[in-house]
């Protein structure tokens, strides 16, 4: 018997074994595909700003502008794509991680869906709750259900049963464990996970996409200014203060979503979305945002989305973390060009992007 034991112990796995070079293909085309999967929406929705500015408002400063904002984000995918390549290695999650992290998005999506529904709380503010509420209880999952959270805040209209919000998280887990190597560091990821899983739901439903009207130019100047103290300061609470990201975009959406629509009856809901949109991209690493000047441009980047792509794609979790990520892209970007310009000149005077 003890002989059995041994051999069973030392005997390989129970059916078939990849060859090492077979498993790392497969793991870096896995890489690549979860990179696609977040580049894809993020750009399809900086086109669509795009389009609202040049045709619904017939803006073209704005359109120009954004155009910019497209092409750096291109910039930064290649970038990023770059770094995937050079990399060394993929880890890989292991199993009791993999499932504790589905459990978070999936607790993050309930809680969040459950607080607006039930609650009748405002998506961000429910939202910016869970994200408090998961560091309180599990800081180390604490991502996982903030990506959650994301998902619970789509639209009731538009998620007309729980079920919805059950097949949106699971999408949302397999974006997550899929694309987890790309894009580190990078504000809105979670958003842009969270995105892909609520519209990919939403298309296969028969409810549509929400639309709101563009805002008047004075509410537009609006969203941007708050856009930028909103970035600058969720990048400052975790940069040079000691919270985590996640704290200090909740702090952020919580502060903003109470007092904003208090402040301003008449836009407070879209003032408080554009500020939690912000937040996302304050989260950003410093490693590839360097410091509060170049989150404020990735500010000025969110609120202009925000104002022009009011009529697109309306009521699906996620929605202002893909604008606060094609932004962040977008910085990411124009840094890495002003810095490979700057090592040409062999002056460097911006710190060595690492994400490792």
């Amino acid at each position: 018997m003890a002989e059995h034991s041994e051999a069973m112990a030392t005997s390989k796995p129970f059916g078939p074994s990849l060859p090492s070079p077979m498993r790392d293909r497969l793991r870096w085309g896995t890489v690549f595909l979860g990179l696609v999967i977040l580049a894809t929406p993020a750009m399809a929705l900086i086109g669509l700003a795009v389009l609202g500015a040049v045709y619904e408002a017939q803006s073209v400063v704005p359109g120009v502008f954004l155009a910019l904002v497209a092409l750096s984000a291109l910039r930064g995918i290649g970038f990023e794509l770059g770094l995937v390549r050079e990399a060394s290695e993929v880890e890989s999650s292991a199993r009791t991680e993999t499932v504790a992290t589905a459990i978070a998005i999936a607790l993050g999506g309930f809680v969040t869906f459950v607080l607006v529904v039930e609650g009748g709380l405002t998506p961000v503010v429910a939202a910016s709750l869970t994200g408090l509420l998961a560091v309180a209880v599990r800081r180390s999952l604490a991502v996982p259900a903030y990506c959650g959270a994301f998902v619970g805040m789509t639209s009731p209209a538009v998620f007309t049963a729980y079920w919805h919000g059950l097949v949106a998280a699971t999408l949302a887990i397999v974006v997550y464990l899929v694309a987890q190597p790309a894009f580190h560091g990078v504000g809105g990821k979670l958003g842009t996970t969270a995105f892909v899983g609520a519209s990919l739901t939403i298309l296969g439903s028969s409810t549509p996409f929400l639309s709101d009207p563009l805002p008047a130019a004075d509410t537009a100047a609006l969203v941007v200014g708050y856009s930028v103290v909103a970035a600058v300061a969720t990048f400052a609470l975790h940069d040079r203060l000691p919270l985590d990201p996640v704290s200090a975009s909740s702090v952020v959406g919580v502060v903003g979503g109470i007092a904003l629509p208090w402040l301003h009856p008449a836009v407070g809901g879209l003032l408080a979305a554009a500020i939690y949109a912000a937040s996302f991209a304050g989260m950003s690493d410093a490693s590839r945002i360097p410091d509060e000047r170049w989150m404020a441009l990735a500010g000025v980047s969110v609120g202009l989305t925000v104002v022009y792509t009011a009529p697109y794609l309306g009521g699906s979790g996620g929605k202002l973390g893909t604008i606060a990520f094609v932004s962040c892209l977008s910085v990411y970007g124009l840094v890495g060009t002003v810095y490979h310009v700057l090592v040409l000149m062999r002056v460097e005077r911006l710190p060595r992007r690492d994400i490792s």
